[in-house]
């Protein structure tokens, strides 16, 4: 004659509570995460509307897409205001800085100097950070091109939603560094994109904090 088997109902009631408690441990930790990118998309928002542009020894432009050997419109928008910045001699230098993306044939960089060099800017005024693929390694390697020529203070040129992590990697790199954002990049046209890359920028800043990269 076999028993017949059966679960402890204490087992089932144990079981449940330790679901519904990883279920309330799990909720508890999304919410936090969420006020957290909420309260640094704030400081996103706030630093983007702070335009420090002062006389520095060079212009940092960040890099963006290249199309067909030719800077984006997101790219140009920072190039532009670069140039306005040399041209009204509040810098005497521009680096331009990213490297060559999937599929391109040119870098961020030596698209962004060949725009610059065909609006009068002199080569000898240029310099390239040619292998970049992320902010912290563009700034990084420009921060040993302005360490080999001298340059101290630097204006950082992108897009607004950009600057706080941006402004935070060249401090960390030993720059006296000032936002100085353009006014112009198409992404500033579109305000439900525009606060895409903000929440982007909220999260891509807190793994800078944990990552150093």
């Amino acid at each position: 004659m076999t028993q017949s088997s059966h679960t402890s109902p204490t087992l089932h009631t144990s079981s449940r509570g330790l679901f519904g408690h990883m279920v309330r441990t799990l909720l508890w930790v999304f919410m936090v995460g969420c006020i957290y990118i909420g309260i640094v998309t704030y400081f996103v928002l706030r630093q983007s509307q702070h335009d420090h542009t002062q006389t520095s020894d060079a212009a940092i432009v960040l890099g963006a897409a290249v199309w067909g050997g030719n800077p984006s419109p997101v790219l140009k928008a920072r190039l532009d205001h670069a140039l306005a910045l040399y041209q009204q001699k509040t810098v005497a230098t521009i680096i331009v800085t990213g490297g060559t993306g999937n599929g391109d044939n040119m870098s961020e960089a030596a698209a962004g100097a060949s725009y610059l060099e065909e609006r009068g800017v002199p080569a000898t005024a240029i310099l390239l950070e040619t292998n970049g693929r992320s902010t912290y390694q563009s700034l990084k390697a420009a921060a040993t091109l302005a360490q080999a020529s001298n340059i101290q203070s630097v204006l950082l040129v992108s897009d607004p939603f950009h600057m706080l992590r941006s402004l935070k990697m060249a401090g960390d790199l030993g720059f006296t560094a000032y936002p100085s954002p353009t006014t112009t990049s198409p992404i500033s046209r579109r305000p439900l994109e525009e606060w895409l890359y903000m929440i982007r920028e909220a999260v891509a800043y807190t793994s800078y904090l944990f990552t150093n990269q």
